[in-house]
């Protein structure tokens, strides 16, 4: 299933995994490690349904629901179960596929184990010609290049594809997804449909980012390590 694919069915209940520092960007992948029994019967019912879960940072700055349940940040990232593997002791070990941002609903009734509620996919919104994008685009690119310069062959080839990637906002996804190491940050750009605002937040937080690392780094030192789709 793509974004694309979507349907009115399939967001009216969507299952919830709320995470402590956990940002699922749009076009990213992560890995996650199900043990749970609650979770690993969500991962069940995905598995027999839509292929769908709903990637929700836990937001310890608000008060648990009426129903005494962590708060959560309402910007989700929505996304796929592209593999699976169930372990004997019926542990799951999944990659999940971000597929777009969303907005959730009020939750549902908690007649299953896990969390669930309507999703509104929230879409991007950009200028069809803006200098200011154009200039905030430039800057990230530039950004992005002097960070490869530092990093160790192995792990600049595996970002080299960044280079061609055109869309900006997909382009600030990904770039958050490698180089935001802080979870908060993350999910500020998650929370952006703006696509002049997102790419401009990107810009600036790998710009301080880089900003905080002597140039005397040796190649490997520079903390863009993770992987891109990794949260």
């Amino acid at each position: 299933m793509n974004a694309d694919d979507l349907t009115p069915k399939a967001l009216a209940e969507v299952p919830i995994f709320p995470l402590p520092g956990t940002v699922l960007l749009p076009r990213t992948m992560i890995s996650l490690h199900v043990f749970e029994p609650r979770y690993r019967a969500m991962t069940e019912d995905c598995l027999e349904g839509h292929r769908l879960m709903a990637i929700a940072m836990l937001d310890p700055a608000s008060e648990p629901d009426s129903e005494d349940r962590p708060a959560i940040h309402r910007v989700a990232g929505l996304g796929a179960l592209r593999r699976s593997a169930r372990l004997p002791d019926g542990r799951f070990n999944l990659v999940v596929e971000g597929l777009c941002r969303v907005r959730l609903g009020p939750e549902l009734p908690m007649d299953k184990a896990y969390r669930r509620a309507p999703a509104e996919v929230l879409h991007d919104v950009a200028p069809e010609e803006s200098a200011a994008l154009a200039s905030a685009m430039a800057s990230l690119r530039a950004l992005c290049a002097r960070a490869m310069a530092q990093l160790s062959p192995k792990d600049a080839s595996e970002l080299e594809g960044l280079n061609q990637v055109t869309d900006p906002g997909h382009l600030a996804d990904l770039v958050a997804a490698a180089a935001m190491p802080d979870a908060e940050e993350r999910q500020q750009v998650l929370d952006e449909v703006d696509v002049e605002k997102r790419v401009q937040l990107v810009a600036g937080a790998l710009g301080a980012y880089l900003l905080s690392h002597a140039p005397e780094s040796e190649p490997g030192a520079f903390g863009w390590g993770i992987h891109p789709g990794k949260a």
